[in-house]
Parts: C-alpha cells; sequence; structure tokens
C-alpha cells in the first residue's frame, strides 16, 4: 500500500514539474514547382511531340498531422504537333495544332518521413486546344474531370524553406490519357501560428 501512494506522489510530482506542453502549431505554406512532362495518349502520330513544360502552384494547410489539405493549380503542355503539306480532298494545307491543361484541384498530401510525401489531388482541368489549318486559326476549351497522385523528396533548407523533387502522374477523364511529370520543388511557409 505504502508503495502505491509513493507512485502515486512521483507521478503525480512528475506531471507538476514537468515543462509546458506546447500546443500544435500549423502552417500556410506555398508550393512552386516545375519541370518536364511527358504525354501518353492513344493518338498514333509520329510528327506528335509528346515532351512539354509542366508547372504547379500548390497553397496547403500543414496542421501538426500527417495529412494537409490545399488548393493547387498550374500548367501543363500536352503535346504539339505541326505538318506541312497534307493533302486533303480540299487542297494542301500546312497543320498545326497543341493542347494545354490548367489544373484546379483540392490536393492532400500525407508525409510518409520527414522528407518524403505523398501527394493526391482531384477537380477538373481546363484543355485549351490551338491550332492552324488552310491559314485559320482555330481555338477550342473544354473541361474534364481528372485526378493526379505522385510522391516528393523535400529537403529543409531552413525553417522556411525547402526544396526538392516530385514525381506526378495525370489522369484525364474526358480525352482518356495521362501524363508523368518530373518537377523540382520550391517550398515556403508563409505563415504559421
Amino acid at each position: 500500500m505504502k508503495l502505491l501512494k509513493i507512485l502515486a506522489i512521483i507521478i503525480s510530482l512528475t506531471y507538476g514539474v514537468s515543462g509546458q506542453i506546447n500546443e500544435e502549431t500549423y502552417s500556410l505554406t506555398a508550393e512552386f514547382g516545375a519541370g518536364y512532362s511527358r504525354y501518353f495518349t492513344t493518338i498514333d502520330n509520329d510528327e506528335l511531340n509528346k515532351n512539354g513544360f509542366a508547372g504547379s502552384v500548390r497553397v496547403m494547410w500543414n496542421p501538426e498531422h500527417l495529412l494537409s489539405i490545399g488548393l493547387e493549380t498550374g500548367y501543363q503542355y500536352l503535346y504539339s504537333i505541326d505538318v506541312t503539306n497534307i493533302e486533303t480532298e480540299f487542297g494542301t494545307s500546312d497543320f498545326s495544332a497543341s493542347m494545354v491543361s490548367i489544373p484546379i484541384f483540392i490536393a492532400i498530401t500525407m508525409r510518409v518521413t520527414p522528407k518524403i510525401k505523398l501527394i493526391a489531388g482531384s477537380g477538373m482541368f481546363l484543355l485549351s486546344n490551338n491550332g492552324t489549318a488552310f491559314g485559320d486559326e482555330l481555338s477550342s476549351s473544354q473541361i474534364s474531370i481528372g485526378a493526379h497522385a505522385g510522391i516528393a523528396y523535400v529537403y529543409p533548407l531552413n525553417n522556411l524553406i525547402s526544396i526538392g523533387g516530385e514525381l506526378q502522374y495525370s489522369y484525364y477523364s474526358k480525352i482518356q490519357d495521362q501524363t508523368f511529370a518530373l518537377q523540382f520543388l520550391f517550398i515556403y511557409k508563409f505563415l504559421e501560428y
């Protein structure tokens, strides 16, 4: 019985003497990515350029948990094609076309380790097509539901700035195509509370 009283006193003193427990901190970060994109499609044409630029901007709310949530947008060059002297029933013409996408996503990230995180997002892609044929400018836009998933390695330079890299897969439901992007990341913590 004395042993239980002594143990209770030690536990009480330990809680009373211990330092104040820090409250959880939350932060907002801006994440900027830029790099290379490769387009995968069912379009079968040797003249199709499937390589392009990928860029992204995310604003993330980071509680002191594994999951973060935010908004994402960006720019991804999907493809371009330039063909000269095409024979058609209307005559000979040069043809060029390109497509770019702009995502508007809700993004979720999960820290696997302090330096590795998984990224997923879903929302819509704004798809923009531009081209020329028979001397006329062609332009159209459409919206596609889509999603992306990826993995990132992040190295903190200090308490506010981190750099790293990200590999990301995107799927476009309307055109049933996909892209892979490899981006350099710059992350800035602009608010902590």
